[in-house]
């Protein structure tokens, strides 16, 4: 598991700020000021908005940063946004969207290229070791339960439908009530994903500490190693999903998911030839593709 480094408070970067103001140029000062000023907003804004908006530079924002002792902007960014997320509504989000997003000529751009970001920021964070040994969990695991609640189903109902294609031996739980029965199978055999991001949900993060109190072997799919689910689980993936508007955005997890299949799949490329064909004359007797 990577665990990474470790994340300021909020108020803790604040405080930071205001102690190294005395040493700070005019221009810093103002800077300073507008990000003390603007606490809430100021974490969810890019490099040109926040440049914009405090009457500074992008040249001036990343020295800022270099003189507080980060590497540049995105980790001041980045360690801002770890805190303020948990503490925002989605109405709150929405609300700072307006901000964020304000150009309508580069509005769709700026989505595709906050995912493309999110993409490279997983990549580059990925354990390859944590990645393979998942793979070879799943591979030996007598039984796979997925777990994920809220808009996370949709991504473990995916990564469901094709480890079963694959391998025939997994189950997703949503937390419609009858389906806490499928806990009851929890044992050292068992391969357990959790799937949760900020604001976690609770019925995942109590599901998955019982997988664990069970010797089921745990695997947290999330966004942070300060998320709840990480205690509970032997590995974790770290997936970024901001996106600062009403929702979140899932292709970064998505795009681990796709990769994890894909790596299975090839492993197992005999093993599905063989269930593509049982599969295939079902398919057509039902009359499922349009061909």
């Amino acid at each position: 598991m990577k665990k990474g480094k470790a994340v300021k408070k909020m108020d803790e970067i604040f405080e930071l700020i205001a102690k190294r103001m005395d040493g700070m140029s005019k221009t810093h000062k103002k800077l300073a000021n507008y990000i003390l000023e603007n606490k809430s907003n100021v974490s969810f804004l890019n490099i040109s908005n926040l440049a914009k908006l405090s009457g500074t530079s992008e040249a001036s924002i990343v020295r800022f940063c270099t003189y507080l002792g980060y590497k540049g902007y995105p980790d001041f960014k980045k360690e801002l946004q770890a805190s303020v997320e948990q503490r925002l509504s989605i109405r709150e989000r929405l609300a700072i969207s307006a901000n964020v997003y304000e150009n309508k000529e580069s509005f769709v751009a700026d989505i595709f290229r906050d995912d493309i970001n999110n993409i490279n920021t997983t990549l580059e964070n990925l354990d390859m070791n944590t990645f393979f040994s998942v793979c070879e969990q799943i591979l030996k695991a007598k039984r796979i339960c997925i777990i994920a609640g809220r808009s996370a189903v949709a991504l473990g109902s995916f990564l469901e439908y094709y480890l079963n294609l694959i391998l025939g031996n997994v189950c997703l739980i949503s937390f419609v009530e009858s389906q806490a029965d499928g806990l009851s199978f929890f044992g050292p055999e068992t391969l357990v994903i959790g799937i949760t991001f900020s604001r976690y949900t609770k019925a995942t993060l109590e599901a998955m500490a019982y997988a664990h109190e069970q010797g089921c072997v745990c695997v947290a799919i999330t966004d942070s190693f300060k998320s709840p689910v990480v205690p509970y689980s032997q590995y974790a993936f770290f997936t970024e999903t901001n996106m600062w508007s009403l929702l979140d955005t899932y292709v970064a997890p998505l795009t681990l998911i796709n990769a994890i299949l894909a790596y299975i799949s090839k492993l197992k490329k005999d093993n599905i030839n063989e269930r593509l064909k049982t599969f295939e004359k079902s398919w057509k007797y039902f009359n499922i593709f349009d061909e």
